[in-house]
This record gives structure tokens, C-alpha cells and sequence, in this order.
């Protein structure tokens, strides 16, 4: 195997320990948690948020406190087996509130480096494009936990029965990636990649940060109670857990097919589809009935989740081509408080109104929101630029602001 498609799977599985399991796994878990523990609506909210801040406090740490890769990523791959081994090991609400907020704190750590890390290497080869196979770990992750959990539960597995294998499972992909995870060999330089032909960015910064954030507190109402949603809609609780595995397989297949958009649509078109998308998934779960209606809606908005975030970082590089940490480090925060803020609030507002029925139409128009953040335009030269013809002009710097000076 050449050493830049082994970076990408590595990269891929990194996500897939990160996301897969460390964040979402608790997702398809929480009806099964519900029914062998009686845990409320309100508490499994809480969990979600409380390892959504978690990631939140892990991503600024990375930032403020930098480790060296290879050294991050071992105590991050450790830190989601532990604190996933830990939620099959107990059964009290203040354990669990403990072990989703490691399980943040080292899965931040395995996002903020193991993306970091494979793109500079992949880059560094001339294989840009094997990007889209690394970011493809999430929806990967999301589709084996899900299907791990649907096939199980009619055979009778318990929850914590299946904390504990997902516990192992993290504990056999850590293994797996040990040998080269975060290694710093040189990786020989292919043919460079020829200038980018992509759009200039053509909107300020603090549209990209205030879209994120609130794209961040939306997508988190369905990524957190998928399950929840379809049973309460079709009344079918034999079909609930196959939704989540649905979802990462739309989630997987748009990272994947991404490669092949054409470079001229700019990176604030694709979040503004993304917008679109998010909000048609979640009106369309709430106003239509039957299983192929939410299956629809679950394809559009699994779609739109990891473009968000590939875009928006794309967009970010191009707003501070010399250095973006200071635009990243915003958009990240706001991320992070998006995704926190939003399961609890679901949760708290479907305890109140007895269904998920307002948190979606809620999540559906703060995406509005996000798409009309998307469509503010930047007067002057950019504008000029993405209507004619693309330039690759280094003097081009829409955001001098987001940039710190050397």
C-alpha cells in the first residue's frame, strides 16, 4: 500500500474512532439506554451536550496547549476507548455526564490533529483529492455503529452489552492505525497540484462564522435523536435503529461524490445547498408521514453534514490564505457552541411539547438563517472575480482581519 492512500485510511479511520464512536455512537444507544436504564429525554440530551462541550474545550485546548501529532493522537485514541468502555461499566447519570465529556476531550483531539495530519501529507504528495476518502470516516463510522446496534437489538443486546463491544471495537481500530498514526517520515512529493481554479471567496468572514455556528446547533437536533424521531413519527420501533445507519451512509456517499463537483461552483454555493438541504430534511420529517417520506428526509439532511464542514474550512483557507488559525479557531468555537447548545434544547423543548415536531421546525429555520448568511455578497474586486473569470492572485485577501501578522 503507497504511503498517501494509507495516510487518507488512516486519516479515515481516525474520524471514524473520533466521530463514529466517540461523539455519535450515543445517538442509535439512547432508545436502547432509555428502555434498560429509564433514562429521561431531558438527561439524553444532556449527555449529547455534555460531549459536545467536551469537543468544544478539546478543540480551544489543541489550539492553546499544542502536543506534538503523533502524541495527541495516541492519548485521544485512548481517551475514546476509556470513555467508552466506562459507559458500559456504570449506570449512574453523573458517571455518564463524566465519560461523554472525556469521550469529547479525546475525540477533539483525534478531529483537530488527525485531519490536520493527514491533509499536510496529502497535500505535501499531490493527492488532494484523497481528502474526500479521510473525511468519509464519519459517515463510515456512523453506518458500522448503527448497523452493529440494529442487528444486535432483536437478539436481545443491552445497552451496556454494547457500550462495552463499541468499547473493544475503539481498543481494535486504535491498534490498528498505532504503528503510523501521527508519524512525521517525510512522505515523497508527487506532482504538485496545478493552481486552483476554484472561485475567490466572495463573502465577509463573519457570515462563514455566524452560518457555521448556527448549522452547528441545526444539524444536531436530527444527529442526536434520529432514532427517537422515527420511532415517535411511524410508531414502528422495529425500524427505528436502521435510520442512523441510513443517515451515514447519505453522509458518506456526498463526501465521496464531492470529488467530482466542478471546481468553479464556489465553496458559499455548496453551504448554501447545504442550508437548503438541512432545512427541506427537517420540515419534510415534521409535515410528511410514512417510512419512504422520512427516509427522503433523512437522505438530504445526512447529505449536508459533512460538506459543511469541508467547505467551510475551504472557504476559511481562502479568506486567510497566509495564516487561518485565528478565522478557524472562531469558526470552531462557534461550532462547538452550536453543536452544544442544540441537543439540549431539543430535548428540553420535546419534553415540553411532547414531540420533535418544533425542534425541527426551530432547527429547519435557523438553517434559513444560515442559507441568507450564505447569500450576503462582498462588493468590489472579489465580486468581480467570481463572476469572470477565476484568479489565483496572491494579493487577493477578502479578510485581512482573520490573518495574524507574522
Amino acid at each position: 500500500m503507497n504511503r498517501e492512500l494509507r495516510t487518507a485510511l488512516i486519516g479515515m479511520t481516525t474520524l471514524a474512532l473520533a466521530l463514529g464512536i466517540g461523539r455519535f455512537v450515543l445517538t442509535p444507544l439512547l432508545p436502547l439506554m432509555q428502555t434498560d436504564h429509564g433514562l429521561t429525554l431531558v438527561a439524553g440530551g444532556w449527555l449529547a451536550s455534555t460531549n459536545m462541550l467536551g469537543y468544544l474545550l478539546g478543540a480551544l485546548l489543541c489550539a492553546l496547549w499544542p502536543l506534538p501529532p503523533r502524541l495527541s493522537l495516541r492519548i485521544g485514541a485512548v481517551g475514546v476507548a476509556l470513555a467508552t468502555l466506562g459507559m458500559g461499566l456504570t449506570d449512574r447519570l453523573d458517571m455518564w455526564l463524566l465519560w461523554r465529556f472525556a469521550a469529547g476531550l479525546a475525540s477533539a483531539a483525534l478531529v483537530v490533529h488527525g485531519i490536520a495530519w493527514s491533509m499536510a501529507r496529502l497535500r505535501a504528495a499531490g493527492r488532494p483529492l484523497l481528502e474526500h476518502v479521510m473525511f468519509s470516516g464519519t459517515g463510515i463510522g456512523i453506518v458500522g455503529s448503527g448497523l452493529l446496534v440494529a442487528t444486535t437489538r432483536p437478539f436481545g443486546a443491552s445497552s451496556s452489552g454494547l457500550w462495552t463491544a463499541f468499547g473493544i471495537i475503539a481498543v481494535a481500530l486504535f491498534a490498528w492505525t498505532w504503528r503510523h498514526m501521527g508519524e512525521d517520515d517525510a512522505i515523497a512529493t508527487g506532482s504538485a497540484p496545478a493552481p486552483s481554479r476554484a472561485a475567490p471567496p466572495s463573502g465577509p468572514a463573519w457570515t462563514l462564522v455566524v452560518m457555521y455556528g448556527l448549522l452547528g446547533f441545526a444539524y444536531t437536533i436530527p444527529a442526536a435523536f434520529l432514532p427517537l424521531i422515527a420511532e415517535r413519527q411511524l410508531h414502528l420501533p422495529a425500524l427505528r435503529e436502521w435510520f442512523w445507519p441510513l443517515f451515514g451512509a447519505a453522509m458518506t456517499a456526498s463526501t465521496l461524490g464531492l470529488r467530482w463537483l466542478p471546481t468553479r461552483i464556489g465553496n458559499r454555493s455548496v453551504l448554501a445547498a447545504c442550508s437548503v438541504s438541512l432545512a427541506s430534511g427537517m420540515l419534510l420529517s415534521v409535515v410528511g408521514h410514512g417510512v419512504a417520506v422520512l427516509v427522503l428526509a433523512t437522505l438530504l439532511i445526512g447529505i449536508a453534514c459533512m460538506p459543511v464542514v469541508m467547505y467551510t474550512m475551504r472557504e476559511a483557507r481562502l479568506l486567510a490564505p497566509r495564516n487561518p488559525v485565528r478565522l478557524i479557531a472562531a469558526l470552531t468555537t462557534t461550532f462547538g457552541v452550536g453543536q452544544a447548545a442544540g441537543p439540549a434544547f431539543a430535548a428540553w423543548l420535546a419534553a415540553r411539547t411532547g414531540g420533535f415536531g418544533l425542534p425541527l421546525v426551530v432547527g429547519a429555520a435557523v438553517s434559513a438563517v444560515a442559507l441568507a448568511c450564505m447569500l450576503v455578497r462582498r462588493p468590489g474586486r472579489e465580486a468581480k472575480l467570481s463572476a469572470g473569470a477565476p484568479s489565483t492572485n496572491p494579493v487577493l485577501q477578502p479578510s485581512r482581519l482573520c490573518e495574524r501578522r507574522p
